[in-house]
């Protein structure tokens, strides 16, 4: 969970966000909660964080003392959603395919600047500005709307396809009820189901999981330059 949204745009025939543009259809209703991640997040809050489309700066609201939203967006295609708070790294959800009927449950899960250094520092990893950071969790059949803990599928393994080249990942977290932490030695997820990759280059991924005789949702995320991605639930790899 890593580095500040950066400023992007499109750009010619190479660039791989060259087709990331703006929907243009009906307003669409989507709704969301936005939690802290990490130490301390029973005393902090999101509360006046800016929520907005990634691929539509004229688009934004702002999240409520109670830490939900609510706005409308064109409709039409694949958006990705973002949160931005001074003191908090900039978040981008996955990128969510936005119907007539809008989304019902958009979830951030936001570090504070103080626990993505903590992450970064426990990973061994020096964020690179030109690539992005990318977590999600893989959660149990039936679990809260929002995830909660110990409520990941033990025993999964993650990957991104393409496999992208050069990135530090998948790394996946212990469970711990207090706090959960990356942990290099696991070779799969525990019950926390949190997992992530450091310094992917730009461009669009699929998230997959696996796990004998389990089924699993399937997730897109587009990476952009300089920022967080985190597939958070209920909108990160879900069982089927």
């Amino acid at each position: 969970m890593f580095a500040a949204l950066a400023a992007c745009g499109g750009g010619g025939s190479d660039d791989p966000m060259a087709d990331w543009v703006a929907n243009t259809g009906p307003p669409a209703h989507v709704v969301g909660h936005a939690f802290v991640f990490g130490p301390n997040s029973n005393n902090l809050s999101v509360a006046g964080a800016t929520i907005g489309v990634a691929e539509d700066a004229t688009v934004a609201t702002t999240v409520g003392a109670d830490g939900t939203f609510a706005f409308d967006v064109p409709s039409g295609g694949p958006s990705s959603f973002t949160l931005t708070q001074p003191g908090f790294h900039a978040n981008q959800s996955a990128t969510l395919e936005v119907g007539a009927d809008g989304i019902a449950m958009l979830g951030f899960q936001a570090p504070t600047d103080d626990t993505f250094d903590l992450l970064a520092n426990l990973v061994r990893v020096t964020p690179d500005p030109a690539k992005c950071q990318l977590s999600t969790t893989v959660s149990r059949l039936g679990t809260a709307p929002y995830g909660g803990d110990g409520l990941g599928v033990e025993g999964a393994t993650a990957a991104l396809d393409p496999v992208p080249e050069g990135a530090l990942g998948p790394i996946y977290f212990a469970y711990n009820s207090t706090v959960p932490y990356p942990d290099k030695t696991l070779t799969a997820t525990s019950l926390d189901g949190g997992v992530v990759w450091a310094n992917v280059p730009v461009g669009e991924y699929t998230l997959t999981a696996t796990k004998a005789g389990v089924t699993f949702s399937t997730v897109t995320i587009r990476c952009r330059a300089g920022i967080l991605i985190n597939a958070a639930p209920p909108n990160g790899i879900q069982q089927l």
